[in-house]
């Protein structure tokens, strides 16, 4: 491909990042736009900061910058009102509750891949409810506040494998074991009788050095040590000790930022991602991720620094010491994932590991992102979409903080009028002024009775503050469509709903990632233990497989209405299904689900897992009777009339059984009684029907006057 024409320099890939390129880049995606200036405004809004504030929440002069003296008075009211906080803490919970009730479904792209479908969704709920619920649970939390705090955030999918250490004790029996198992042929036969010749030690340990190239040799002598004097040597083995998906929320243009120009984040040119690690950290990528050296000696040597944006609220005071910086002992670390175009004009993303900070072209690793899914690592949630770029979503504090200062000087103005009233200014004659100090109990001498009195307060009581700050709530209350009863119910439920669709749509495409690099990472053998299915583990097939749609209906928040909704359902709709279009399993799903949420998935199973659960207890059920034990019976069983085809089914493929009908009474009777039991759960259930239409359809006359079928 030719380059000469390219105004990009990050356009085309080379063996050898352009690492100042990447710098420049960065400098430009954090400062062109007034990116930092937005995030310090929201931080100040929402956490009502503001110079010379006080903790008692008064004005004083001393506090005040540039000597400017406490307005209308010293000690006046300087009250923090937490608006913009409230409300995001509250679309907050409504987002992370949606998340914890939201139902996972699992589509299939093509007809083939829909028998295993389920077995994705299982996967995908071993996952996030098992493995990563506690990781998953923080990152929904923090997400959704940035999201709302800063208008848009950014999630990061990635895959997280870690290595450690264990001990590994080995017995001279065991050695013994495997030495016989490889046989008279094999140069381990020899093995434990070279161990216990102290003459041939170094012979036994070059050859568990042939078959153990991951241990040191000195390592492996003193094992074998171990095993000539006790019978039992112990090895320091390395595995790996976490091999999951892992999901990280990233905080706008502190944790991650990407060029003013992108629009839709899959078509950036690039995006930056910045982490801190400690130095154990670092060194321990030389082994896990083939990182440079001589980069890691550099980036070690800048411990505690920033190259860009640092929140303001990471530096903290502890006692009255002196500031502490949160990344004292971390090490800034920025990945670049860019787009770019191979020698063949094949376009791909890769990633680059470098530091800012050291000023070198030194980069700790350069190569393709072999994710299966081809597409960034990177998912990102708008509070709004208002344009097409990302970062024009407006967060709650930039549209709040007009309400949130008119409530604030409102409150102010009633709590200096309290005061005034309380303790109102005191004329006194000027011959007198300044001599005597004015306090309860305090005797004041005075030559006339008018030497003192008190200033007279307004005559008027502050109603119009009290009706002004309800009126902004409201307004407030009504723009964000909160739980009010001054909104009305269907604007909330609308605007809600609109603001939940948009957040698990995120997690839509999320957990499309995370499926993505399961298949691609986790060894098939433990997805199909996990699953009990064998899923594809063809890179083609990965990425474009299953679709996952993670669905909530914010009306299931209003106990009242489900509860109206499933009476109307029970009395209205069910009665009147004469067709049979009803599909009975799902409605109890969504009753289990409206009722319980917290507990469907442990308590609602797919349509063929039932069926093979009810199959495998009619199985049993048999097999216990051609034992001659009694069956439990079951009372008004709604499942009676497809246990009862089972029956016939499984009868009717086993000579055993049909011997045992045909020659044994006791199984004879047996069965019958529990064919018996069987069609009078179906009676019941005619006679409800019949109990209504005042009939009894044809077809159940007949079936009634036949004899029970072994």
């Amino acid at each position: 491909m030719k380059k000469s024409n390219s105004s990009d320099k990050l356009a085309f890939y080379s063996e050898v990042p352009d690492v100042l390129e990447l710098s420049r880049e960065l400098t430009r995606s954090l400062y062109t736009t007034a990116n930092v200036e937005r995030l310090n405004a929201a931080d100040d809004i929402r956490f009502c900061r503001w110079a010379g504030q006080s903790d008692d929440g008064k004005k004083h002069s001393e506090n005040l910058p540039n000597n400017r003296q406490a307005f209308p008075f010293e000690g006046a009211s300087d009250v923090r009102n937490r608006l913009a906080d409230s409300t995001i803490n509250e679309l907050a919970c409504l987002l992370t509750t949606s998340f914890e009730r939201s139902q996972l479904a699992v589509t299939a792209t093509e007809f083939n891949d829909m028998p295993v479908a389920s077995a994705a969704s299982t996967l995908m709920n071993w996952i996030t409810q098992q493995k990563l619920r506690t990781e998953i649970s923080r990152e929904v939390e923090l997400g959704s506040q940035y999201g709302l705090h800063y208008g848009w955030m950014i999630y990061h999918v990635g895959w997280d494998q870690e290595f450690s250490k264990r001990i590994q004790k080995i017995s001279i029996d065991e050695i013994a074991a495997l030495a016989q198992q490889a046989g008279p042929d094999s140069a381990l036969f020899q093995l434990p009788e070279l161990i216990m010749n102290p003459e041939a030690a170094d012979q036994a340990a070059q050859l568990i050095s042939m078959n153990l190239p991951d241990f040191g040799l000195n390592d492996i002598k003193k094992f074998v040590k171990q095993l000539r004097e006790t019978g039992e040597g112990e090895m320091h083995e390395t595995y790996i000790s976490k091999n999951l998906p892992c999901v990280t929320a990233l905080k706008p243009f502190e944790e991650v930022a990407m060029p003013p120009e992108t629009m839709d984040l899959q078509s950036a040119r690039v995006i930056y991602r910045r982490i801190y690690m400690n130095e154990v950290e670092l060194r321990s990528k030389v082994k896990e991720e083939n990182w440079d050296e001589e980069f890691i000696d550099q980036a070690v040597t800048t411990a505690g620094k920033q190259s860009w944006y640092t929140n303001p609220l990471d530096t903290i005071t502890a006692l009255g010491a002196s500031p502490i910086i949160r990344q004292d002992n971390l090490i800034e670390i920025c990945y670049a994932y860019t787009r770019q175009i191979d020698k063949d004009g094949i376009a791909a993303i890769y990633c680059t590991v470098f530091s800012p900070l050291v000023e070198q072209e030194l980069y700790a690793k350069h190569e393709l992102l072999d994710y299966a899914h081809g597409e960034y690592p990177f998912i990102e949630f708008r509070r709004e979409v208002v344009r097409r770029p990302i970062t024009e979503s407006r967060g709650i504090p930039e549209l709040t903080i007009t309400d949130q200062d008119e409530i604030k000087a409102q409150h102010d103005s009633i709590r200096d009028r309290t005061a005034f009233e309380t303790l109102p200014p005191m004329k006194v004659v000027k011959r007198i002024g300044q001599i005597n100090k004015i306090g309860p109990g305090v005797q004041l001498p005075v030559t006339r009775p008018d030497d003192y009195s008190w200033l007279e307060s307004p005559n008027r009581a502050p109603t119009t503050a009290f009706n002004l700050i309800e009126r902004v709530e409201n307004n407030h209350a009504n723009y964000f469509g909160l739980n009010r009863a001054t909104v009305v119910p269907i604007k909330t439920q609308l605007m809600q709903q609109q603001l939940v669709n948009r957040w698990l749509c995120t997690w839509s495409k999320i957990y499309n990632q995370m499926f993505s690099l399961c298949l691609q990472y986790m060894p098939p053998e433990e997805i199909q233990r996990i699953t009990g299915v064998q899923l594809p583990s063809n890179i083609s097939d990965i990425a474009s497989g299953f679709d996952f749609i993670v669905r909530f209906n914010i009306q299931s928040l209003d106990n009242d209405l489900v509860a109206k909704k499933l009476q109307a359902i029970s009395q209205f709709v069910v009665p009147l299904d004469a067709g049979g279009v009803l599909n009975r399993n799902k409605l109890i799903q969504m009753i289990i689900e409206a009722v319980a949420p917290e507990s469907a998935r442990e308590l609602i199973m797919d349509n063929s897992s039932a069926s093979e659960k009810m199959f495998r207890e009619v199985q049993s059920d048999i097999g216990m009777m051609m034992l001659g034990n009694e069956p439990m019976y079951k009372e008004n069983d709604p499942t009676a009339q497809t246990r009862m085809q089972y029956v016939q089914d499984i009868i009717s493929k086993n000579p055993k059984a049909q011997a045992a009908a045909q020659q044994d009474p006791v199984f004879q009777t047996l069965m019958q009684n529990y064919v018996k039991n069987m069609q009078m759960s179906v009676m019941q259930q005619q006679n409800a029907q019949i109990g209504r239409t005042g009939v009894t359809p044809v077809g159940d006359q007949l079936a009634q006057q036949q004899p029970p079928q072994m």
